[in-house]
């Protein structure tokens, strides 16, 4: 059975204050100028004139051997990084930056929003966000965190990493910067959530002028030889359409009220 479905927002996140935080609060607060410094304050990122600071707590059950048996996972941890960056120029009073937690699909893939900022000079990036219900094309089976169907851990992680590097592009960080971060991030993606290509998709979108990314399915054609393509990616360019293997675990990732309100939004959009 294939359906209508539309990603969300993941679990809630702890600030470095141990303070329990939505995705869709820091959401709202980070779009608006009152409130900027308060969500930049819950994500963990200080702008100290012309430095840039960022704090990331992971909390999660990590893989227990991630290069083998990838079924396996422990017991709750947390984890921390941290970096400071030095920037050219001091960056703007309040950062252009607008995200929100709209869905919509892109060749396939179904998205919860999307993070856009202008950097200081001028260019417009947008950064697509995964969300609960997210089809991964890189999942696989056999996997306790990176499956075919993106989960709500998963979710928020990738949620906030898209928010911290859309900040940094926004303050005015450079390319090789961003990617500093984006790579500082992935051992704790690669230890609590396995979903590698969609974070270096999530890096370069943050790199990228928007009228010069290319989708998250394009990425995925780019990077994968073609007798080496991972399910649902092989699926879309065969048939134009997800595995069946998504949908029954997007049965597990979603509430049945929030695929019936899926399936009616669905109908009414095809009576249009």
């Amino acid at each position: 059975m294939k359906f209508s479905v539309n990603a969300r927002e993941g679990n809630p996140y702890y600030s470095l204050e141990g303070e329990l935080i939505s995705i869709s609060d820091t959401v709202n607060k980070i779009s608006v100028s009152q409130t900027q410094a308060e969500a930049l304050d819950e994500l963990g990122i200080t702008l100290d004139n012309n430095t840039l600071k960022i704090e990331f707590l992971e909390t999660g059950n990590p893989y227990l051997d991630p290069e083998g048996d990838r079924t396996k996972i422990g017991e709750k941890i947390t984890e921390k990084v941290a970096l400071e960056l030095p920037l050219d120029n001091p960056p703007p009073s309040t950062l252009d930056i607008k995200a929100s937690l709209e869905p919509f699909k892109e060749q396939g893939v179904n998205f919860a929003g999307r993070v856009n900022v202008t950097t200081p000079n001028g260019e417009k990036r947008s950064i697509p966000m995964t969300g609960r219900g997210t089809a991964a094309l890189e999942g696989r089976a056999n996997d306790a965190h990176a499956g075919f169907c993106t989960g709500s851990t998963c979710a928020t992680f990738q949620e906030r990493t898209a928010l911290v590097l859309g900040v940094a592009a926004a303050a005015g960080a450079s390319n090789e910067q961003i990617q500093s971060i984006g790579e500082k991030l992935r051992p704790l993606n690669d230890k609590f959530h396995g979903r590698g290509d969609i974070l270096t998709y999530t890096i370069k979108a943050s790199q990228t002028p928007q009228d010069k990314l290319e989708s998250y399915t394009e990425f995925m054609k780019n990077i994968y030889p073609v007798d080496q393509l991972p399910p649902l990616l092989e699926s879309i360019i065969k048939t134009g359409e997800l595995h069946e293997a998504y949908y029954q675990k997007a049965l597990t990732k979603m509430t049945p009220e929030e695929l019936a309100i899926d399936k009616v939004d669905q109908e009414m959009t095809s009576d249009k």
